[in-house]
C-alpha cells in the first residue's frame, strides 16, 4: 500500500474511534472478572471471566493491543465479557508496555501470566486442555508467539499440544513486512536498536511441526498492519501442513484496524458479523 493511500485510509482509521467510545461506554458490564496478579509490576496480572452458562469445551486466552504501548487489561474487559456472554471461559493476559519496558519483557509477562493462569483454573476444577489463543493487532503478535516460541515452551515446561487453536486479528505476525510510517515508530519502541527481531517474529518460529489451527482475519485497506502479515503467515503455515491455516480477507468493506481488532467485540460496530465468523470457526475445531 502506498503511503498516499495509507494516509486515506488512517482518516476512515480514526473516523472508528468516536463509535468505538460511545460503544466502550455503553458496553454491558454485569460478568465481573476475578483480578490475580502474578508479578510485581502494576500491569502483571490476568483477568479471569467465567461464562454464566458454559456453552463451548473451549478456554480463550485474550491477548490485548495497543502498539505494544498502551492500554491494559482493565481497559478491554469489554472483550472478555463478550466472549464470556458467548459462553466460553476466558482468561485476559496483562502485561508490560513499552518504551519503559523493552522487548522481551512483554513476552516474558505472557508466559509467566500463562502459566498462572493454568495453576488458578486447575484451582478451580476448570478443563483447560483445549486452549485457543486469540490477540488483537500487537496482543496478535505475543499470542503467536505464545504459541509458537519453542524455546520459551522449554523455557516456561509448556507443552505445545495444549494449543487447538490460534486467532490473529489484524497482527504483527510478519515483522518483515511492518515497515510502513505508523508501525515502524512502534516497534523501535518495542525493541533495543541492535535487538535480532528474527527472534521476536513469529514467522520465523514456524517450521512445519506445529499441530495447532490458525486463524487469520485482516482488512485489506489496514493503514496499520499490512495484510501481508496475514497472507504470509498462513501461507507459511500451509506450506507445510495444508489447511491448518485460514485466512479470511476483508476486501473494501471500509474495515480499517481498529474497527477489526477491538470493534468486532461490539454488536454496533461489527456490520460483516466478524465476530460471528471467528467463533464459528472455534467451535469446529474438532471436525
Amino acid at each position: 500500500m502506498d503511503e498516499k493511500k495509507r494516509s486515506k485510509n488512517m482518516i476512515g482509521e480514526y473516523l472508528t474511534y468516536p463509535s468505538m467510545a460511545i460503544n466502550f461506554i455503553k458496553a454491558d458490564k454485569k460478568i465481573k472478572p476475578e483480578k490475580i496478579k502474578y508479578g510485581k509490576v502494576k500491569e502483571e496480572y490476568i483477568l479471569y471471566f467465567a461464562p454464566k452458562s458454559e456453552q463451548s469445551k473451549y478456554l480463550i486466552f485474550y491477548i490485548h493491543g495497543g502498539g505494544w504501548k498502551e492500554g491494559n487489561a482493565d481497559l478491554y474487559r469489554f472483550v472478555g465479557r463478550r466472549i464470556a456472554k458467548e459462553g466460553f471461559y476466558c482468561i485476559s493476559l496483562g502485561y508490560r508496555l513499552a518504551p519503559k519496558y523493552r522487548y522481551p519483557s512483554q513476552i516474558e509477562d505472557i508466559f509467566e501470566g500463562f502459566n498462572k493462569a493454568l495453576n488458578v483454573l486447575k484451582e478451580k476444577n476448570i478443563d483447560y486442555s483445549n486452549i485457543v489463543v486469540m490477540g488483537s493487532s500487537a496482543g496478535a503478535h505475543l499470542g503467536a508467539l505464545l504459541v509458537y516460541n519453542k524455546e520459551m515452551h522449554k523455557k516456561y515446561n509448556i507443552n505445545s499440544n495444549i494449543f487447538k487453536g490460534y486467532v490473529s486479528l489484524g497482527g504483527p505476525i510478519d515483522l518483515n513486512v511492518c515497515t510502513n510510517k505508523r508501525i515502524s515508530p512502534m516497534l523501535d519502541k518495542l525493541f533495543e536498536k541492535d535487538y535480532n527481531r528474527d527472534l521476536a517474529n513469529p514467522y520465523c518460529h514456524i517450521d512445519g511441526t506445529e499441530k495447532t489451527k490458525v486463524l487469520c482475519v485482516h482488512s485489506e485497506i489496514d493503514p496499520v498492519c499490512e495484510v501481508e502479515n496475514a497472507i504470509n503467515f498462513s501461507n507459511k503455515i500451509n506450506s507445510f501442513n495444508n489447511n491448518l491455516a485460514q485466512c479470511i480477507i476483508f476486501h473494501n468493506k471500509k474495515i480499517y484496524h481498529n474497527d477489526l481488532v477491538n470493534g468486532i467485540f461490539f454488536e454496533a460496530m461489527d456490520s460483516e458479523n466478524i465476530f460471528g465468523q471467528v467463533f464459528k470457526w472455534i467451535k469446529t475445531l474438532d471436525n
